[in-house]
């Protein structure tokens, strides 16, 4: 099927002059996650992660995409036609795969100035149209979900307060709009909320902002009257407007041209490049929205409990992968302030869960059956937080080497955990304390130690994050996840998560963590003899925290299985 579509989108290259075509994962917003209609990707190379970007050409293609993808893209992708090239090396990696003399389009709706520096020393055409559509008779429809309030409760902050944190940066920089074009941002800007993307609450739209008005470029008719009366500072314009609106615009104009796609800066007569402001304001989670991502996370730590009870006081010979995430799901659904799941179920036993963001198909879903791990990382979308926590588990006797890898990964976690660290300090000075009990053994993983994330909103979120490469300082009120692991390709994989927040220390001027993760680690796969007292006094501590918030909610086998997971650091004095 692949094949067909690649020949038929190959055909289109004489007449538009062109060599090859790129064709991200993203779209023309920029988001991570896209809905149907925007998975142009997926469509042409059957590759359905949420980070990858591929050239076609007539004879090859190449395919570059990040650690968490590098084994799914092998098994999803034509490997004939198909050379796979890790993302992070892309700049170096092209011009020896692409000749001087090769043109290669792009769509500018899908691309900003700064995805697009990976092609420095590319030739590049804009194709006005996308390529992708012509060869896609049977493309979905936009989406059109219904735009709803947020409700200040959750939000903890009204959309007029938020609008004037905006409008302070037009008198900073003394210009007359300043436009918004990520959908996230927008949403936590204007405390509105749709479902155009599956698994986040997005609703698919930009902003443009001045002094005395602000308008809001999407399908008025998406938002009921109730709506439109509770946003009165806001205009509502069509969505295909807003191009012809922004060359209307005569003064100079703020915009985040990392995120603004390159036809909608093009559109800008007197710009000026600024970061989002949304970005940061949103990543600062205020006391209302800490207190909601608490009591949401108590509800969460409630399903996996019961979740990881079923799994280990079960015979699971029957059921797989693709029925063990359903399960969750169900768990999940009957806690309060429930939405959906923040992301599908990631589950999978022994040589799956070495596939990072492996997602288990109905038809072709592995069974538990025998000795072997497994990982489960999953989510769920609450009114007032979004959650996103994983879990290994060992179904029967584990090796001793899992559990030697498996600590491993929990004394980085702990470490991390456990880190009070100066104002100012970034992710990037912390990434090392997740990774140096493997990085002592030579062991490593292929993805960043943490993200931020929203409030019922995106699951990944920035600017903060734990990564090598993540400068950002951390503030007072980020939510970000710490999530090291281990992946043997072929064998098992390893991954512990919680999320966490940042607060202030006892110290002046120094900041820590707080988890917002209650749920227990997996005792069986524990080796006590490699852990540090800081770890047992961190075990002990935190399972009397998550005992004192949790256990009371738990059913009788949940509490029994709790008892039996805690039981070895209840009592720090035997150990």
């Amino acid at each position: 099927m692949t094949k067909m579509r690649i020949s038929r989108l190959v055909a289109l290259f004489e007449q538009h002059e062109i060599d090859g075509y790129i064709v991200p994962s993203s779209d023309e917003y920029q988001n991570e996650y896209v809905p149907d209609c925007a998975k142009g990707l997926k469509f042409i190379t059957g590759f359905n992660g949420s980070n990858g970007i591929c050239i076609l050409e007539r004879d090859k293609g190449l395919f570059f995409t990040d650690g968490r993808y590098l084994e799914q893209s092998k098994q999803q992708l034509d490997t004939n036609y198909f050379q796979i090239f890790d993302l992070r090396d892309i700049s170096k990696t092209l011009p020896s795969l692409i000749s001087s003399t090769q043109t290669i389009g792009y769509d500018p709706e899908l691309f900003t100035k700064q995805t697009l520096k990976v092609f420095e020393g590319v030739l590049l055409k804009q194709i006005k149209g996308n390529l992708i559509d012509k060869v896609w008779s049977d493309k979905p429809h936009e989406p059109d979900s219904e735009i709803y309030i947020y409700a200040d409760e959750f939000a903890g902050e009204t959309y007029a307060s938020k609008l004037e944190s905006c409008k302070e940066m037009l008198s900073k920089h003394r210009a007359e709009a300043l436009v918004v074009t990520s959908p996230d941002s927008i949403c936590w800007l204007l405390n509105l909320r749709a479902s155009d993307v599956e698994f986040s609450p997005l609703m698919l739209a930009r902003a443009v902002i001045f002094t005395g008005k602000a308008y809001l470029f999407v399908d008025s008719k998406r938002a009921d009257e109730t709506v439109k009366k509770a946003r009165p500072l806001i205009d509502f314009l069509p969505a295909s407007d807003l191009k012809d609106f922004l060359k209307t615009i005569k003064g100079k104009v703020l915009v985040d041209e990392s995120l603004a796609s390159i036809s909608v800066a093009s559109a800008i007569k007197n710009i000026e490049n600024i970061p989002d402001p949304c970005k940061l304001l949103k990543a600062r989670k205020n006391e209302v929205e800490i207190k909601h991502a608490e009591t949401c996370h108590i509800h969460d730590a409630v399903a996996m409990c019961e979740f990881l009870s079923f799994v280990t006081g079960n015979d699971l010979s029957t059921l797989t992968e693709y029925d063990l995430g359903l399960k969750l799901t169900e768990l999940r659904k009957v806690q309060p302030g429930y939405v959906y799941d923040s992301f599908p179920v990631i589950c999978g036993f022994k040589e799956n869960g070495a596939v990072i963001h492996y997602r288990a198909n109905v038809d072709t879903a592995k069974k538990i059956e025998g000795n072997g791990l497994l990982l489960v990382d999953s989510g769920g979308q609450y009114l007032g937080s979004t959650t996103d926590i994983t879990r290994t588990v060992s179904i029967g006797t584990p090796t001793a080497e899992e559990k030697h890898c498996y600590t491993l990964v929990l004394q980085g976690h702990i470490e991390l955990s456990c880190a009070k660290f100066a104002r100012g300090a970034s992710g990037a000075n912390l990434e090392i304390l997740a990774r140096k009990f493997l990085w002592a053994e030579h062991l490593d993983y292929p993805h960043s130690t943490g993200h931020g994330v929203g409030n019922f909103l995106s699951v990944h979120e920035g600017p903060q994050g734990i990564s090598l490469k993540n400068n950002v300082p951390l503030e007072k009120g980020m939510i970000l996840s710490n999530e090291p692991g281990y992946y043997v390709p072929g064998r098992y994989g390893i991954r512990i998560e919680n999320l966490m927040y940042v607060k202030e220390s006892d110290h002046l001027n120094f900041l820590q963590f707080e988890n917002l993760t209650l749920v227990p680690y997996a005792k069986e796969l524990i080796d006590f003899n490699m852990l540090k007292r800081r770890h047992l006094e961190y075990l002990h501590e935190y399972y009397q925290k998550i005992r004192y918030l949790i256990y009371d909610l738990l059913s009788i086998d949940a509490k029994k299985w709790f008892d039996r997971q805690t039981s070895i650091v209840t009592d720090l004095t035997t150990l």
